[in-house]
């Protein structure tokens, strides 16, 4: 596994590789079914509240504990992009951006993660580990054996 690259002081970017075919990957992220299976922030069950999966759409994710995360989504090019606003309570309310990438890797796909305007070293650290726990919980619901980078 790589581990999170700063692209500076506001911006979190990581790198994961899964043993699944990129429109494989990128439908995990936005069918409502395979969402609630995976989508387990730091092992949270979260309820899939709205999904509107094109430009301008929102959605509302809901964890177990009370927590929350909802955007909009600003570009949407399956199976290759997507782009949203992300706010939550990890972000303290404040409007994030997230960027997902999806890239071709031979039998495998890569996604590039970047999560700009984090504005304290402690939400990219939060989100850091929040983040990464939801990208083993994509591998692991992808493919069981699947070895991440």
């Amino acid at each position: 596994m790589i581990p999170p690259i700063p692209a500076d002081d506001t911006t979190l970017v990581l790198r994961r590789t899964f043993a699944a075919s990129r429109p494989r990957v990128f439908h995990a992220w936005i069918e409502p079914e395979a969402l609630e299976q995976w989508w387990r922030p730091m092992g949270l069950r979260a309820t899939v509240s709205k999904l509107e999966a094109y430009v301008g759409g929102s959605f509302r994710f809901d964890a177990e504990n009370g927590s929350f995360i909802a955007g909009t989504y600003l570009q949407f090019d399956p199976p290759q992009k997507r782009v949203f606003t992300w706010t939550g309570s990890a972000t303290q309310q404040q409007e994030t951006i997230v960027t997902l990438d999806f890239f071709d890797r031979g039998t495998a796909t890569e996604i590039v993660l970047t999560h700009e305007r984090l504005n304290t070293t402690e939400m990219r650290r939060l989100l850091g580990t929040g983040w990464q726990s939801l990208l083993d919980a994509l591998s692991a619901f992808l493919f069981p054996l699947s070895r991440s980078h």
